[in-house]
């Protein structure tokens, strides 16, 4: 009888492992994107232009089994030269820390659990995923971090930019496969 429930049991985490398919994201359908508050009243976007990821995804279920992503720093780019040079070389340290890098805990419906790194420093984040309308395995994840809590500050003597920018960075990543 222990055998007969072993074998059902493997013939379930079998079956359940056939229908999740993996897949890779799709870099030139996908884009990591960011929003902070600059000088009280004015907003920043920005983007980085080279990342790469995998997940696994059950369409049946609607659910992810992993998902791992890593964004290079130094591909951070706002359309404006100086603000990302400086941000490069006085906030990310790209030259020390040239990748972030992100992976799914646990996913909960629409909630996901993440352990999100960046410079060396590991913070679970909440972010929410859902589906692009209508378009076959395309995905938006949003979430917000403290910039702070990630050691993103300015490392110059002068604290003027810690005054002038905001500590809440909202993050998306729209990301499909390839």
């Amino acid at each position: 009888m222990k055998l007969f429930k072993y074998v059902i049991l493997l013939s379930i985490v079998g079956l359940t492992s056939l229908v999740a398919t993996e897949y890779t994201v799709d870099t030139k359908a996908s884009m990591v994107t960011f929003k902070i508050r600059h000088a009280v009243v004015a907003k920043v976007e920005g983007k980085f232009n080279e990342f790469s990821g995998s997940y696994n995804y059950d369409e049946n279920s609607s659910t992810f089994s992993s998902f791992v992503g890593e964004v290079k720093t130094a591909s951070i780019d706002t359309d404006d030269e100086h603000r990302d040079k400086h941000l490069k070389e006085k906030v990310f340290e790209v030259e020390k820390y040239p990748t972030m890098k992100l992976k799914l805990v646990k996913q909960d419906g629409n909630s996901f659990e993440t352990d999100l790194t960046i410079k060396d420093t590991t913070k679970r984040v909440s972010m929410t995923i859902s589906l692009v309308a209508d378009v076959k395995n395309m995905f938006i994840l949003s979430g917000k971090i403290n910039r702070k809590d990630f050691g993103l500050t300015f490392s110059d003597t002068s604290k003027i930019g810690d005054m002038t920018v905001g500590n809440e960075v909202k993050i998306n990543i729209l990301f499909g496969a390839e």
